[in-house]
């Protein structure tokens, strides 16, 4: 395809002085909500995968004791014990010892420590795919910075 002639140009742009119309876009109904995204429960594992392998390796090791789940939402009793009324104000929830204040002579629990990591809530939160990505993994960061002994305060400010 060619390009026009200069001056045709010229007539086929709108001039910067017409002001754009005040009618909202006939495409979009304002009284529509939002899209919400869906990921099925497989997808989601696979973010939640994806998300722990670009840990670094020096991460990684230190997370051996440390099992994570997938929930479909938080129960009542974790809602009640962080006083939260609703489960979609729950992304996820780090269960154990934090290392740092664990000590050298204390044997390692039965069971190990634990990561949930809440399905409904994220996808709730979430209106495009990949925002679900990338709650997934702030929520995975945010949570195994807890197991090293991070506040929430430090994690927000550091983004997580």
């Amino acid at each position: 395809m060619t390009r026009p002639p200069l001056d045709r140009r010229k007539t086929l742009l709108r001039p910067r002085t017409t002001p754009r119309p005040g009618q909202p876009c006939p495409h979009i109904d304002p009284s529509r909500k939002l899209r919400q995204a869906t990921a099925t429960r497989e997808e989601f594992t696979r973010l939640v995968a994806r998300a722990l392998d670009t840990l670094p390796e020096e991460i990684i090791e230190k997370l051996e004791n440390v099992a994570v789940t997938i929930e479909e939402q938080p129960s009542p009793e974790v809602l009640e014990e962080m006083g939260l009324t609703t489960p979609d104000d729950l992304f996820g929830l780090y269960r154990g010892v934090p290392r740092p204040w664990r000590s050298i002579f204390a044997p390692l629990s039965d069971f190990p420590d634990k990561i949930e990591i809440y399905y409904k809530p994220i996808i709730h939160a979430c209106t495009r795919p990949h925002e679900i990505r990338d709650l997934v993994r702030r929520v995975v960061v945010h949570e195994v910075g807890h197991h090293f002994g991070m506040s929430d305060q430090q994690l927000r400010a550091l983004g997580y």
